[in-house]
């Protein structure tokens, strides 16, 4: 393959990984030497507060890559805390393309590299967003939040706008330079802060096939990281110019979901779906005039039956609440409606061949986007959102305690 770049660097964004990062780190120098085996290349390994030995094994993998560390406090600082500093570090490397890798995946491959780094060798600002196949019980945040809302006000049907392997060219990192940072995009937001803005800029997002991916199930984190997402995705929407949602169309041939389907743990789900239960019990009268869409939705064993009919709708809601100066309650509301779709989407697609689930999941997002089109909502106003992330509602509700009644 030809060698068109002077400097490559594959970045890993880290916290307490070190039962995979040594692997996600050879994979990414073998990668690098098969996408420009005569450039200079750097692993760039971003860590803040880590209190097990993910410097260490860095350290002690053999590359032939140049290794590079950079360290941060833990406190007040997450995932887009190490993507800026990669970021940064790139720039000062004066790299051609950034790749990053999730600290975490275990099926990451040498081939990623040379994939996702051709898709963005080119002048135009670009950035190479991941297309996985995945369990089918997982990737949630992605199927349901972002992936519809992306497809709703941007016109843009991304399947995997937070995968978390991306690519950029030196033209996306400083156009990127240029964009107002929100608390939660140094948080768990910074993947749909990237694609959102690369999006609202009418910037080059390429998809990259690249199979199947495997990794540590974010479900144990389902009430703090929709949140986070959904704070960086409402403030890029805030900036944009209009809903662009006219002229949509789902893809052609999706292939998102894999075949091995495995559960989440059942006492996981069922502490989650007690902290939600008592979340909508404090907070549903403000559920129900802020979301009217799911003033009908029925009882469900989990709480809310959520369907895939009353899903776009409640997206719908939450946009226009946004746009209405309801910037938090939006989104911490949305978050608890959002648990009970996943626990009813797991009941909907039970029996499903894998090709069905994907129809079901481009159904929902072509209906987002009529949804949120049928409300003609404005943006581009003087409205911003608080760029100060604070967990506000779910202050007292993100530890599991015995459920009461819920209702909305």
């Amino acid at each position: 393959m030809a060698n068109r770049s002077r400097v490559t660097v594959v970045g890993i964004p880290a916290r307490d990984e070190a039962g995979t990062v040594g692997a996600v780190a050879q994979a990414a120098d073998a990668g690098l030497h098969l996408a420009c085996p005569g450039g200079t290349n750097v692993v760039v390994l971003a860590e803040n507060g880590s209190t097990d030995d993910t410097v260490r094994r860095f350290a002690e993998t053999p590359l032939r890559s140049r290794k590079v560390v950079v360290s941060s406090g833990g406190e007040g600082t997450g995932k887009g805390t190490n993507v800026f500093a990669i970021v940064d570090r790139a720039l000062d490397l004066d790299a051609d393309r950034l790749l990053l890798l999730d600290a975490d995946v275990r099926s990451g491959e040498p081939g990623w590299i040379p994939a996702l780094a051709d898709a963005v060798d080119c002048s135009r600002p670009t950035v190479a967003v991941p297309a996985y196949r995945r369990n089918r019980f997982e990737a949630n945040t992605t199927n349901h939040l972002a992936s519809p809302l992306l497809a709703a006000v941007f016109g843009v049907h991304v399947q995997q706008p937070i995968g978390g392997e991306f690519a950029f060219n030196r033209a996306f990192l400083e156009r990127a330079r240029s964009w107002p940072r929100p608390d939660s995009a140094h948080l768990y937001g910074i993947d749909v802060w990237l694609t959102a803005n690369a999006l609202r800029e009418r910037l080059r997002v390429v998809e990259v096939p690249l199979g199947r991916k495997l990794h540590n199930s974010p479900f144990p984190k389902i009430l703090r990281l929709p949140q986070q997402v959904l704070d960086s995705l409402f403030h890029v929407v805030l900036r944009t110019d209009g809903v662009r949602s006219p002229g949509f169309a789902p893809p052609k041939a999706r292939a998102a979901v894999d075949g091995a389907a495995v559960r989440q743990d059942p006492a996981v789900v069922a502490r989650v779906s007690e902290s939600v239960s008592r979340y909508l019990d404090a907070h549903g009268d403000d559920v129900r005039g802020l979301f009217p869409a799911a003033a009908s939705t029925p009882s469900a064993p989990w709480g809310l039956r959520v369907t895939t009919d009353a899903w776009p709708d409640i997206l719908a809601d939450a946009v226009a609440a946004v746009a209405g100066g309801r910037f938090e309650a939006a989104r911490d509301h949305l978050v608890a409606l959002y648990v009970n779709r996943v626990l009813t989407f797991w009941e909907e697609i039970d029996g499903l061949r894998d090709g069905e689930v994907d129809e079901l999941l481009d159904r929902q997002a072509a209906l987002t986007v009529r949804a949120v089109r049928d409300r003609r909502i404005t943006l581009g106003g003087a409205l911003t959102g608080p760029d100060a992330f604070d967990v506000r509602h779910w202050a007292r509700f993100n530890d599991a305690s015995p459920a009461g009644r819920v209702t909305v």
